[in-house]
């Protein structure tokens, strides 16, 4: 039985096990791969937000939605398509697994680029998962609870300034969900009146939603201008500070608070890959086959997908669920004709249309050659995303959530986000491992107390090796510093307890700490002296 191995679990990967799953006569073995268990409903993320649904009614497991598919939560290290096969790390104990298949589905979407605009990366929220919809939720309110009791004036002023960037879509719903938000806040915080709060949006061409026809987007604007949001049309983001955010115009919005939806890469995974790119996108051909590989299939957001019957200029499909569902469908049906060795079918969609909500009720969009506003525009684009929602309990919730909303508001409460803490303590028992040799390095730890020993080994000879760590001590360092995965086993002999850096924050800090970058300079070619791995 062959394999079919499937990348990602958003529109493209999802819909398109469903559909090998229905049509699928015991001719594949397929198993999609995944790094959260569940799906999430991106256009429902301005919601989460804001509070007007909770998180559970955004997401859907994975495994519920695809009852007889193979599915596998595990982080994608890798993509070979030489050997046919894909590199995971998955579990606690990261370790890593090679799977091979026969055809391989890459949807695994594209990953936001803040680097486009200098200090963007460091000051700024994304909508793109579930982690950000909470993190910007509760930033948000941190920043009512502040702005509520601070006697500083030009800090009250900074953190009700939220600045919203891109006026297409993603950014249009986010700011008129959190416009919504702030008005059921201020009445619960008496220091704080209407008009110190300042919502702004900025956008890069001369219109609210470039997507849609001008008549949409000059109602957009003008819904906008009643609500009192600040638009600042044909400008672009210049610079952004801890405190500032630098326009193209000259001005400059002090604030604690920009939400970027624009930018957005190919991920990491992708661009080693090898795979043929166009414009930081996966090239395909019209049968959603990659360039030069008649087994390696591309759709959705990370794929360049021809589509002639497009209306607009770009001859290309454009990156929405609309289009990915399309494309998934089609290609479970490629598949399965290849397999038989029939003709493929050219993918060929055309939009139905497109909607988005503006936030108070309102909504805008366009249904084939019709334009819709207002009210009418809400509830159709309510009806549709219920539709097009995965499974019937997640219809249901979110249909009740909706329904609720009406007459009980949600509490306005900070709650924890979903990442975890860049520094934390470990406690470890005696005999635990705390890394094994292979494994991919995940932190830097530093022994508070107890014993720890390394143990490794020369790839030449198979000499052993063993290294203390006691109390002072670190380890960890040099596969993070250095590059490559763990050459050695660490156990502890004692029970001990370890502060523990996260990968990335400790490579921030010897990166940018003169006098970390200099000790670790001089320690690990002093430390690793004698262990010269793949030499005797």
């Amino acid at each position: 039985m062959k394999k079919i191995l499937i990348l990602g679990g958003g529109f493209g990967g999802v819909f398109c096990a469903r559909r090998l799953e229905k049509i699928n006569k015991n001719f594949f073995d397929v198993e999609l791969i995944s790094n959260n268990n569940y799906f999430i409903f991106q256009p429902l993320l301005p919601e989460v937000a804001s509070g007007t649904i909770s998180a559970a009614d955004a997401v859907t497991p994975i495994r519920q939605m695809l009852p007889n598919i193979k599915f596998r939560k595990a982080q994608i290290i890798d993509i070979n398509v030489k050997k046919k096969n894909v590199v995971l790390s998955q579990g606690f104990r990261r370790r890593l697994h090679n799977i091979d298949y026969d055809h391989l589905v890459v949807a695994l979407g594209q990953d936001s680029n803040k680097s486009i605009v200098p200090g963007l990366e460091h000051h700024s929220f994304t909508m793109r998962t579930l982690e950000d919809a909470y993190n910007v939720r509760n930033h948000l309110i941190g920043c009512f609870e502040l702005a509520d009791v601070t006697l500083d004036k030009k800090l009250k002023k900074r953190l009700l300034n939220i600045v919203v960037v891109g006026g297409g879509f993603s950014g249009v719903e986010t700011i008129g969900e959190l416009k919504e938000m702030s008005g059921r806040l201020l009445p619960y915080y008496k220091n704080i009146s209407e008009n110190e709060l300042k919502f702004h949006i900025v956008e890069f061409s001369d219109k609210l939603l470039p997507e849609l026809a001008g008549e949409i987007s000059k109602y957009t604007l003008s819904v906008f201008q009643k609500r009192k949001i600040n638009i600042h049309l044909k400008t672009a983001l210049k610079e952004v500070s801890i405190y500032k955010v630098f326009l193209s115009n000259g001005r400059s919005i002090e604030t604690n608070t920009i939400i970027s939806t624009i930018g957005s890469t190919v991920s990491k995974i992708i661009k080693q890959s090898g795979l043929p790119l166009k414009n930081g996108k996966i090239i395909t051909n019209e049968f959603l086959q990659v360039q030069h590989l008649d087994n390696v299939w591309a759709i959705g957001d990370s794929a360049l997908i021809p589509n002639k019957v497009n209306t607009n200029d770009y001859p290309y499909s454009p990156p929405t669920a609309q289009f990915a569902v399309r494309q998934a469908k089609l290609l479970a049906k490629n598949i399965i004709l290849k397999s038989m060795k029939k003709n493929l079918r050219k993918f060929n969609y055309k939009s139905k249309g497109s909607l988005a909500s503006l936030g108070s009720k309102k909504g805008v969009g366009k249904i084939y050659f019709f334009n819709v506003k207002g009210l009418p525009a809400w509830i159709i684009w309510r009806v549709f995303y219920l539709s097009f929602l995965p499974s019937f309990p997640t219809k249901i919730r979110v249909l009740l959530s909706w329904i609720l909303e009406f007459f009980i508001p949600r509490n306005a409460v900070l709650t924890h986000n979903f990442q975890s803490s860049p520094v934390s303590y470990k406690i470890f028992k005696k005999g635990d491992i705390v890394f094994e040799e292979g494994m991919v390095a995940d932190g830097f730890y530093i022994v508070k107390k107890g014993e720890f020993e390394n143990i490794y080994k020369k790839t030449k000879t198979g000499r052993v090796f063993k290294k203390i760590y006691k109390k002072g001590s670190h380890f960890g360092s040099r596969v993070l510093l250095e590059g490559g995965r763990r050459t050695g086993t660490i156990t502890a002999i004692k029970d001990s307890l370890v502060l523990k850096v996260q990968g990335e924050s400790f490579k921030l800090l010897t990166e940018n700490l003169a006098v970390l970058e200099n000790y670790f300079g001089d320690y690990l070619p002093r430390a690793f002296k004698k262990l010269n791995l793949n030499e005797d």
